[in-house]
């Protein structure tokens, strides 16, 4: 009987702290919880005291900009068709020095044979009679030479004209421009002459002055119209027909 007792104290005891020990882990799991509601509620809080709308608060860190995209490549066709017209107008610029020295020179033979002529027609006496000799031999020379490079001005022409007509008109207008304001508008003219006549024409109508673009006009029909008229060959055994023009 006394064990019973002694049991059952026990088992009373044993409840006991059963009891208490879950009532303390349930008031400590009631007390974590509520702090951690406690912390959600003073956050919720202070957000609400920021942003009074409810809308999220704005980023404070400066907006990140896109990288940059990569360049454009230069187009080729472009590149190589610049190169291409920088090169005529080079080339055509060349020329036309070569041009104005043969030009030069022409001027300074026709002047030395002009010279050379107006003393032949006053050689009368016999003295000056060997002198005449003499200066037909120098006259001679200088027909010479002034038939040559007026050969070397017409084919160095031809190439410039062969060069603007693959130039564009926007071009070539500038450069014919500046020729004929310097006291070249014979050489212009002749270019023009020389070139395709859609080209010419399309040359024409880009010079910013109409007034020297009828000048040109008017100067090339004229050579055009006192150019040589080309003679067909003549049939065997007929007779040999000079050609006409200057």
């Amino acid at each position: 009987m006394k064990n019973f007792i002694i049991l059952g104290l026990v088992a009373c005891l044993l409840f006991s702290l059963s009891a208490a020990l879950s009532l303390w882990l349930n008031q400590s799991r009631q007390t974590i919880e509520a702090e951690k509601q406690a912390e959600k509620d003073k956050a919720a809080a202070k957000n609400t005291s920021r942003n009074p709308e409810g809308k999220e608060p704005a980023d404070p860190r400066p907006p990140v900009k896109p990288e940059p995209g990569p360049l454009p490549l230069p187009d080729p066709a472009a590149q190589g068709g610049a190169r291409d017209r920088a090169n005529l107008e080079r080339r055509a610029a060349q020329i036309e020095l070569v041009v104005r020295d043969i030009q030069t020179q022409r001027e300074a033979v026709d002047a030395t044979l002009r010279q050379v002529m107006a003393e032949l027609k006053t050689a009368t006496t016999a003295a000056a009679a060997g002198r005449a000799a003499e200066l037909d031999v120098v006259a001679a020379e200088l027909e010479k030479q002034k038939q040559e490079m007026a050969a070397s001005e017409r084919k160095n022409i031809d190439k410039m004209a062969a060069l603007y007509d693959v130039m564009a008109p926007e071009s070539a207008a500038p450069i014919l421009k500046q020729m004929s304001e310097s006291g070249k508008m014979e050489t212009a003219a002749r270019l023009l002459a020389k070139m395709k006549e859609r080209q010419a024409a399309q040359v024409l109508a880009a010079l910013s002055d109409p007034a020297l673009a009828a000048q040109l006009l008017d100067k090339m029909r004229s050579l055009k119209a006192a150019a040589p008229t080309p003679i067909p060959a003549p049939a065997p055994g007929g007779p040999v027909v000079p050609a006409r023009g200057p």
